[in-house]
This record gives structure tokens, C-alpha cells and sequence, in this order.
């Protein structure tokens, strides 16, 4: 790969206040980058029933804690660190079932260490369909846009479940008229989409992307809500991680003669 893999490639990238790595990334690589906050994260609209849940997984009283989500990692710790507490503390007894290179990497950086990650699906549904069946006690932080797809999927084997919501996806503002005009043109020669939520959001703006440009979705669940919502998608990232999204986003290109 050359040090620009992505050298005169414009691509439209969703962030938020706390994550632009992806945008990052490729600028490094070349891209000419243009963000979008289409998303915001928020707090839990019932932030004592969150904090009632990070304690009694402190406290032990889980043996396993089941999490797809970075931003419900990090609501968990942002409320153990204000209570004193670690949600290290029941480990290695309790231990955490996950997927998706971004939410390991923020258990690693609040010290979870992570025990079962799904062989198929990197997904929800690959967690509720490969943790072993069992009789203890599951948490599940999930936001308020999740399926319920996992703790339906544990209570089915046999787990006992509680759910609780750890943060809120709202609106945010959107891309600025003059992204959707580009858009419109077909000046941008991919869009990444990065979850569903994003999708949806981008469709109320825009759905009618050319077909010149590119939409790369993360995963199936990401393309699955794409498509409900209208939009087109061109390709789906094998892995979802940044290192998926870079190389679905560069399959496209070439499929498209980009590259």
C-alpha cells in the first residue's frame, strides 16, 4: 500500500464531539475528508437506574456483562470513577463478552479485559447466538436506539437478563447545506456510513445520492437500516473497525475504477 492510499479521494465521514478518528485516519492517508455530525450522544433519560446497574456490577453481582457499544463502556466507567469505584473490581469472576475493534479498545482502556468475543458475527446477534448457555446473571447497557435483539437472544439461553440504558443517540445537526449541494453533485466520491442512526440521518437530508458516489456501511446492521431507510449501499465492511471501513472504502473505489 502506498503511504496515500487515499490521494485525491473526498469522502464524506460522520463524527461526533468525541470520536473522529476515522476522519483522522484518512486524512493521514490522503483523503480529502469532509465531517458531518449527524448524531449526538447523550446521557440515559434514567441516569440512577444506570448508576444502580455500574454498581451492582462493581459490586459483583453479574457474571457476565454483554456490551456492543463503546459509548455504553464509557458511560459505565464515567459513573464507577464518580462513585470510587472500578468497573475492574469483579473481574476475573465477572467476565465481558463484546465485539468490534473500537469497543475492546475502550474496555482495554478502562482495564476490563474482555473474555468472549463472537467467532462469526461481530455483532449483537454473534454474542446472543455463541456465548454459551448458562443460569447466571447478564447486564446488558444498551442505547436507546438498540434492538433487542441481545438480551432477548441471552434470556433465550437461559441467562437471566437485565437491561439498562446507558446513553441516548439523538439528532445532531446535520451536514451544512453546502455538504448536501456537493453531495447532490456527485462531488464526493464516497460517503461512510457508521451506523444506523447515521444512515437514517443522512437520508432526511439526502437521500439521493448519485450513484458515482460510493456508500460504504460498517456492517450488515448499518446496510440493513440504509436500505430501510432508501438509501443505496455499495459496500459493507467485513470487519467493523476503522481497518474494516479503510478497506471496504478502497474495495469501492476500485470496484469503481477510483483506484
Amino acid at each position: 500500500m502506498t503511504a496515500h492510499p487515499f490521494a485525491d479521494v473526498r469522502v464524506l465521514v460522520p463524527v461526533t464531539s468525541a470520536r473522529r478518528e476515522m476522519a483522522e485516519r484518512l486524512r493521514s492517508a490522503g483523503a480529502t475528508v469532509d465531517e458531518a455530525r449527524f448524531i449526538a450522544i447523550e446521557g440515559p433519560s434514567d441516569p440512577a437506574a444506570l448508576a444502580d446497574a455500574v454498581i451492582a456490577w462493581c459490586d459483583g453481582e453479574y457474571d457476565w456483562l454483554a456490551v456492543t457499544s463503546r459509548n455504553a463502556v464509557l458511560a459505565m466507567h464515567r459513573i464507577a470513577e464518580r462513585e470510587g469505584r472500578s468497573l475492574t473490581e469483579p473481574q476475573p469472576r465477572s467476565r465481558v463478552a463484546t465485539v468490534g475493534e473500537s469497543t475492546r479498545a475502550v474496555c482495554a482502556e478502562v482495564g476490563l479485559e474482555v473474555s468472549f468475543v463472537p467467532q462469526g458475527r461481530q455483532s449483537a446477534a454473534g454474542i446472543a447466538k455463541e456465548l454459551p448457555e448458562g443460569e447466571g446473571r447478564v447486564l446488558v447497557p444498551l442505547g436507546n436506539l438498540a434492538a433487542p435483539t441481545l438480551p432477548r437472544g441471552l434470556a433465550r439461553r437461559g441467562w437471566d437478563v437485565d437491561q439498562v440504558e446507558a446513553y441516548r443517540t439523538v439528532d445532531g445537526p446535520g451536514a451544512s447545506a453546502e455538504t448536501v449541494a456537493a453531495l447532490r453533485a456527485g462531488e464526493f466520491d464516497a460517503v461512510l456510513l457508521t451506523s444506523g442512526s447515521v444512515a437514517e440521518r443522512l437520508a432526511s437530508q439526502c437521500a439521493d445520492v448519485p450513484v458515482s458516489t460510493m456508500m460504504v456501511a460498517i456492517g450488515g446492521t448499518t446496510a440493513a437500516a440504509a436500505r430501510a431507510a432508501g438509501m443505496r449501499v455499495d459496500a459493507v465492511a467485513t470487519e467493523p473497525s476503522y481497518d474494516g471501513m479503510a478497506d471496504a472504502l478502497a474495495a469501492a473505489l476500485a470496484a469503481k475504477g477510483d483506484r
